[in-house]
């Protein structure tokens, strides 16, 4: 979806901004998410191997345990 709008996102998709983010490293790359319960869900991959975004556990919404 694209926006052309003048207005910036955080006041479109306000909530993001409150959410603890904490870092994982994996394969020389890093998932960013959120720990609750002891369960890590990813909210995004950061990683310059193309294989990495193809496995589906890294993908957004996805959950891995510690």
């Amino acid at each position: 979806m694209i926006l052309h709008t003048i207005i910036p996102p955080e006041q479109i998709f306000p909530g993001g901004e409150n959410a603890a983010y904490e870092y994982q490293e994996l394969h020389n790359s890093y998932i960013q998410g959120v720990n609750v319960d002891g369960k890590f869900t990813v909210s995004r991959l950061i990683s310059t191997d193309p294989r990495l975004y193809l496995d589906p556990r890294y993908a957004p919404g996805g959950q891995l345990s510690k």
